[in-house]
């Protein structure tokens, strides 16, 4: 079956322009005609130059020309008296005639400019969208290398985490075995002696101490094995403990275990709000709350610190605000800060794309015991 195509379809743009107009002429003949039992002979040029003027705004200028040029005639052959005759040019009727060309010539001037404003705006319109577009794909392309260096970054942190603790955690458990063991067989070394060794050995636990802290900090293993509630009630106890901020956690027993991306972002998220917590808004307490529903999951860290110290960084956002909202958008979630004279509250918000999986039971068994043999 062959597929037809409409006759108009098959007519230059250019060729159509001029047809129209020569329609709009001959419809404006028709109108004129239906006219004359109302105006009589008064008024022959109306109709034509409405449809040389419709023609010029809409079909451009040469079809306009051509309408005028039809209508010449026609008015002064059909409606101009005597009937049936050329007058145009006439003593009589040559006022009429020049009327008609001069108000012919200021529409289809009036047409021409209309037509030469509407292709610049087409123009700069095209531009713009050009500029929107070349603008958007350079946005794009930002946002695809911002979530690339934050992907790269906990890479980096968890490699370092595990360096961290396998190789300089090992060394110092290995230099504190040392020590012990000098200290307990070196009961005949000076006094002084055993008090260093007692210092060195309380240096190394120290240190290894803050060594397993920083590598937690830098990629918490409660996170991929018992999930985001322990992990966040890990962090809390940890961050009290060092700046002296009480802290109200406020977690759902039913809270599941969400997908990586979406744990590690929240957590990302609490750790930067709670260092802000602590080194802008000078408040003694803050509150950490978490909760959910089938299509999103959220955090909220509010505390009663100073209400300038957001407006501040809303202002000037520093790299690690900016940094959780990347890590958040990439997620297509949505990270508030609010303030009121109460405090200051910070909220990530992000929509749960997949099922939530569930804990390893196993898994969490063995870091478990692991854990307890560590300690």
């Amino acid at each position: 079956m062959t597929k037809t195509v409409p006759l108009l379809g098959r007519i230059p743009p250019k060729v159509l322009a001029y047809v129209l107009s020569v329609v709009a002429f001959l419809l404006a003949l028709v109108v004129r005609d239906a006219l004359t039992p109302i105006v009589g002979a008064s008024l022959p040029y109306a109709t034509f130059m409405v449809a040389a003027a419709f023609s010029a705004w809409f079909l451009g200028f040469g079809p306009g020309l051509v309408t005028m040029l039809l209508g010449l005639p026609a008015a002064d052959f059909f409606f101009t008296p005597p009937q049936h005759s050329w007058t145009a040019f006439t003593r009589g009727e040559l006022p009429a005639t020049l009327t008609y060309f001069l108000a012919c010539g200021f529409l289809l001037a009036m047409a021409l400019a209309n037509r030469r404003h509407n292709l610049e705006l087409r123009a700069k319109n095209l531009q713009i969208a050009q500029q929107a577009a070349a603008a958007e794909l350079s946005n794009q392309q930002l946002r695809e290398l911002s979530a690339r260096l934050l992907r790269t970054q906990d890479d980096e942190r968890r490699r370092i985490a595990r360096e961290l603790h396998d190789s300089v955690g090992q060394y110092l458990t290995a230099i504190g075995m040392n020590i012990e063991g000098a200290f307990r067989t070196g009961t005949e070394l000076p006094d002084n002696v055993r008090e260093k060794l007692k210092e060195a050995a309380d240096s190394v636990r120290a240190c290894s101490a803050e060594v397993r802290t920083i590598s937690h900090l830098l990629h918490p293993p409660l996170l991929e094995e018992l999930g985001l509630p322990s992990a966040t009630r890990w962090c809390v106890q940890g961050f009290a403990e060092r700046s002296g901020i009480q802290i109200q956690v406020e977690i759902p027993e039913d809270l599941p275990r969400l997908d990586h991306d979406t744990e590690l972002v929240l957590f990302r998220v609490l750790q930067e709000s709670l260092t802000n917590v602590h080194r802008h808004s000078g408040s003694k307490t803050a509150l950490v709350r978490m909760g959910h529903d089938p299509a999103k999951v959220w955090l909220e860290v509010r505390d009663e610190g100073r209400r300038a110290a957001l407006a501040e960084h809303a202002i000037r956002p520093g790299v690690g605000i900016r940094g959780m909202q990347e890590r958040v958008r990439e997620l297509a979630g949505v990270l508030d800060f609010t303030s009121d004279p109460g405090g200051t509250c910070v909220k990530a918000v992000i929509p749960l794309s997949t099922a939530p999986r569930k804990a390893n039971s196993e898994a969490a068994q063995q870091f478990r015991q692991r854990a307890h043999h560590a300690g």
